[in-house]
């Protein structure tokens, strides 16, 4: 699936939705791993990230209701690896994320408030690796899982279940490396999992922790030319990334 279909539907959802509405917003810190399997060395990034939300759930107190969450992500990571073209030679350095998520659900609530989640959702960001070499992801995915409802007035909120990417595109800028051609790539598709657990203390304020997760097998290997003579074939290794969060909310 395309991620601009994906955003269409984000739409829909909110369109169709019942004119009570619950609304949210958030600020936190995650810390962020990418590691991928790269041989002799791994390549693994670790770093924080400041994360802003916004969410929208319909007032409903049994039945199927939409739902639609938001995040916007940056910051600075540290880098520990190899260089591309000397991969027996350890660097160092420091790399930049800037990203956003944006996710359409569909929830049923049972009695008692605990929500059956169904999402789709569409995360893009920029890796920039250095001042020469930047990749551009784009990654729609699906979630499914059992969550708290968002409505909880007060006490324990949590939710798990998992996620699994049904589009990914990767653009890796092969002619910034003086390439005259630049395939896209596109990572592996695996299954990975999501949970949180916090702590609404009253109508408006809450403390929630998260765990989110992708997971990536080894993109199509792809042939790059210069001057149409094939020079090189590349590939994005398999790939693992999780965050590990907690987030101030803030209900109205």
């Amino acid at each position: 699936m395309h991620p601009r279909h994906a955003v269409v539907l984000l739409l829909l959802c909110l369109a169709v939705g019942e004119a009570q509405a619950q609304f949210a917003m958030s600020a936190g810190i995650e810390y962020f791993s990418w590691t991928e399997d790269t041989q002799p060395i791994s390549v693994k990034e670790r770093g924080p990230l400041l994360t802003f939300g916004l969410s929208y759930t319909q007032l409903k107190e049994r039945g199927f209701l939409f739902a639609y969450q938001g995040k916007f992500y940056t910051g600075n990571v540290d880098y520990n690896g190899a260089y591309l073209y000397a991969p027996n030679v350890p660097v160092s350095g420091t790399s930049t994320y800037t990203g956003t998520w944006q996710e359409g659900q569909l929830r049923y609530r049972l009695r008692g408030g605990l929500d059956l989640l169904g999402a789709l959702g569409v995360d893009v960001w920029e890796r920039q690796l250095s001042t020469t070499q930047k990749e551009d992801y784009q990654v729609a995915y699906l979630r499914l899982g059992v969550e708290s409802s968002p409505s909880v007035r007060k006490g324990w909120l949590f939710g798990a279940g998992v996620k699994y990417p049904v589009y990914t595109r990767e653009n890796a800028y092969f002619t910034d490396f003086g390439y005259d051609n630049n395939p896209t790539l596109s990572p592996g598709k695996e299954l990975s999992g999501f949970a949180n657990v916090g702590y609404r203390f009253g109508k408006n304020w809450a403390l929630i922790g998260y765990l989110d997760s992708f997971r990536f097998s080894k993109s199509n290997e792809v042939t790059l030319t210069v001057g149409g003579t094939p020079q090189a074939t590349a590939y994005q290794p398999a790939s693992d990334m999780y965050v590990v969060g907690v987030k101030v909310e803030y209900q109205f």
